[in-house]
């Protein structure tokens, strides 16, 4: 199983540039260790690969990955430390972004149906007047 963190802020979502580009921009995340619960993983992930310090909210949805075939579980996340991003930690992660929702859809089109449900409910602004 793979856990991955959606970490929100209100300067948006939280992705990486996978060095190796498969896919290209991804959440934190990773595998779930033996013993370790989904919310666990994802947080030590995210900690691991970005140096952020996140708290598990909810579980948002799951999947089998339809190229991987991977079980993974996305997790509402939001900050325990500051938002300013740098290089990544990881060896597998190059670049660290915020995102808005206009920009998850461009470069993630692939996102899972349940996480951008959630993005756009957490993310919805009222309409001026």
């Amino acid at each position: 199983m793979v856990a991955l963190a959606v970490v929100t802020a209100p300067v948006g979502v939280l992705v990486g540039r996978r060095r190796d580009g498969v896919p290209q921009w991804v959440f934190p995340g990773g595998k779930v260790e033996p013993g370790e619960s989904a919310a666990l993983a994802a947080a030590r992930e995210c900690l691991e690969e970005t140096g952020l310090e996140v708290r598990v909210e909810h579980e948002i949805g799951r999947r089998n990955h339809p190229v991987t075939g991977r079980h993974v579980v996305y997790l509402a996340c939001t900050l325990v430390t500051a938002t300013s991003v740098r290089t990544p930690r990881s060896t597998e992660l190059v670049e660290l972004r915020w995102l808005d929702s206009g920009q998850v859809e461009d470069l993630m089109p692939d996102v899972h149906y349940s996480v951008r449900r959630y993005l756009h409910m957490r993310f919805l602004r009222p309409a001026a007047r």
